[in-house]
């Protein structure tokens, strides 16, 4: 019991000096998608689904509807440099999409998402019909 007792202080003792010894590690660059956004406009669209604001909004929704609306976009953006337009308007439209199945799928109203789809509207250069 008492060996027990000693291999176990010893290990939190070495543990914590490592732990002290680190420098503090800065964001893997992974959780951000933040640098491989295609465009600036898709940044501009995920700091507005993440605000405060829409918090609660998307809490019952299991599918994180907000990862995947980003990367619609981001692709929409891709198209856009590829000068296909078509493509484009077929992401933001597909992006818009997968809101307003949130709202048939009864996870948010549509008085919910309506700010958020009037931005996303609002901020890509692509004009959806």
């Amino acid at each position: 019991m008492r060996i027990t007792a000693v291999l176990c202080t010893l290990s939190l003792l070495v543990g914590g000096a490592a732990l002290m010894m680190a420098k503090p590690a800065e964001a893997a660059g992974w959780l951000s998608g933040s640098e491989s956004y295609a465009a600036p406009w898709v940044k501009d669209i995920e700091d507005e689904l993440l605000k405060k604001d829409y918090r609660y909004v998307f809490v019952n929704d299991p599918r994180t509807p907000q990862a995947s609306v980003l990367r619609l976009l981001n692709q929409a953006a891709k198209a856009l440099e590829a000068k296909d337009s078509a493509l484009a308007e077929k992401f933001v439209q597909e992006s818009l999409g997968v809101l307003e199945e949130g709202v048939r799928k009864h996870y948010f109203s549509a008085s919910d998402i309506e700010p958020i789809t009037k931005f996303i509207r609002e901020h890509t250069p692509i004009k959806t019909s």
